[in-house]
């Protein structure tokens, strides 16, 4: 009767205990994450529990910003990447009911495919990104003259995901959107269903999940938001996207709430038996990537246990997402964002610390947003000074962000700012064709002909294939 009693008073304990300190939890969250929402670095939710119970969930700033509709937690966001999990999961279904099978050549199902590669490329190589098909998102000027238009599948993959292979399948690692793409037509041909209804019927009705599915712009999707990037000077709309182009590979949408009933049923076999999902997060020799997961061994120096964080982010126009798995604890991170890129590693980071109890990053602003503060207030001389002091202790740009910073002024008409950064990313880094090439253009946008042709030369001759170097030279010359 005594132990009984001592056992009694430790599980009331335990009950107490736990919402004390999840709530202490919460509230550091709340501070953390608010930190990043007020410097424009994140505008979605969050959801983040453990053992399926909430510990934190909110929702920061607009759905749309034009009409002020605020996010709520029933707001809907297009996840990306997070696609290929669920993906993954079909897969690995049709699988279990021996439909398909893992080292089958993809030639096996998609009779149309290009031979020579599709006999020696298997549904294993697509699911872990090595199969050394290339990514169609390489493609030159991919998002502006192919993403707005609409293909069927069988279209898209015949142009876009059928060139020469990058390498040998299963010899390398190299993520690749079109690999999921094509596992999309394979499920598609199998089944003798639409990729949409079979994840309709196979994973979204069975777990309740109301509030995800497959994204159409044609399609009324109640509180979906809209997406939008984020410029120096503040939100804009973000450019279109045919979503038949995503597909198999980005095409979904979610909750965080959803989002966290489908976490809760990977610890279940409510969807697959234990030994196929053993089998999904098992990572390849080649990078820590397994079925549309990556799984990272975090060791107990981190956080002060050994963890296995399991997680996955995505990025599409104007909004990027992340899903956290921390399995010895059931910890769960769900961050959802339509304002752009949000830095989702310093979110994910600074969340599990605080899950832990270990010091974190607070949230800071960027460099580019600094010094464009400088440039509109002080003028670009203050901004140049101020660059240089933090490049002197190992804070500034790499030359490519140097680079993309100049064309942000650029695009916002400060253009005199935009050439003095272009000028002095050539004098960091005076062997980059592409750091003349950028000044060229900024020298040309002020119709600074002799300038604008003197740096185009210069670049050609660092790269004797910049064939945009070369058709500038050309009008130049014919103009001078």
């Amino acid at each position: 009767m005594k132990i009984k009693s001592q056992c009694l008073i430790i599980i009331l304990f335990g009950i107490m205990v736990w919402p004390a300190l999840a709530y202490d939890k919460a509230i550091e969250i709340e501070k953390f994450v608010s930190e990043f929402h007020n410097i424009k670095e994140f505008n979605g939710t969050v959801l983040v529990s453990q053992n399926n119970k909430v510990i934190f969930e909110k929702a920061y700033g607009f759905a749309n910003f034009e009409w002020d509709i605020k996010n709520t937690l029933d707001t809907k966001f297009r996840i990306a990447s997070l696609t290929k999990q669920f993906t993954a999961m079909l897969i690995m279904q049709l699988v279990e009911e021996n439909v398909l099978k893992l080292d089958a050549p993809i030639s096996e199902y998609l009779k149309d495919f290009r031979k020579d590669i599709g006999d020696k490329v298997t549904i294993h190589h697509l699911l872990n990104h090595t199969s050394g098909i290339p990514n169609y998102l390489r493609i030159k000027n991919f998002r502006k003259d192919i993403s707005r238009n609409n293909y069927s599948v069988a279209e898209f993959i015949k142009k876009f995901c059928s060139d020469d292979l990058d390498f040998e399948p299963g010899s390398d690692f190299r993520y690749s959107n079109s690999g999921y793409f094509i596992l999309g037509s394979i499920i598609e041909k199998v089944t003798k269903k639409t990729y949409e209804n079979v994840l309709r019927e196979n994973i979204l009705d069975p777990l309740g999940m109301k509030n995800t599915g497959y994204d159409n712009s044609s399609v009324i999707i109640k509180n979906r938001a809209s997406g939008y990037d984020k410029t120096l000077n503040g939100y804009v709309n973000t450019g279109y996207l045919d979503m038949s182009i995503p597909y198999a590979a980005g095409s979904m949408y979610s909750t965080v709430r959803d989002l966290s009933l489908w976490d809760n049923a990977l610890y279940t076999e409510s969807l697959l038996s234990v030994n196929s999902i053993k089998k999904m997060f098992k990572v390849s020799k080649h990078r820590n990537y397994a079925y549309g997961w990556e799984v990272n061994e975090i060791p107990t120096s981190g956080l002060g246990q050994k963890i296995t964080s399991i997680n996955h982010g995505g990025g599409i126009n104007g909004f990027n997402s992340s899903i956290t798995r921390i399995l010895q604890d059931k910890y769960l991170i769900v961050l959802l964002n339509n304002g752009g890129g949000a830095p989702m590693r310093a979110l994910n980071k600074g969340i599990t610390n605080i899950l832990y109890g270990k010091p974190y990053q607070l949230a800071q602003q960027r460099l580019n947003n600094i010094l464009y503060d400088l440039i509109v207030n002080e003028g670009i001389a203050s901004a140049l000074q101020k660059y240089n002091k933090l490049n002197e202790q190992g804070k500034g740009f790499s030359e490519r962000g140097l680079n993309h910073f100049g064309y942000e002024l650029l695009n916002l008409n400060l253009t005199e700012a935009a050439i003095e950064i272009f000028k002095l990313n050539v004098v960091n880094n005076p062997e980059s064709a592409n750091a003349y090439d950028s000044l060229a253009e900024g020298y040309l946008s002020i119709k600074n002909n002799t300038l604008a042709l003197s740096n185009y030369k210069k670049s050609l001759a660092l790269n004797k294939e910049n064939e945009n170097a070369k058709q500038a030279i050309k009008k130049l010359k014919a103009l001078l």
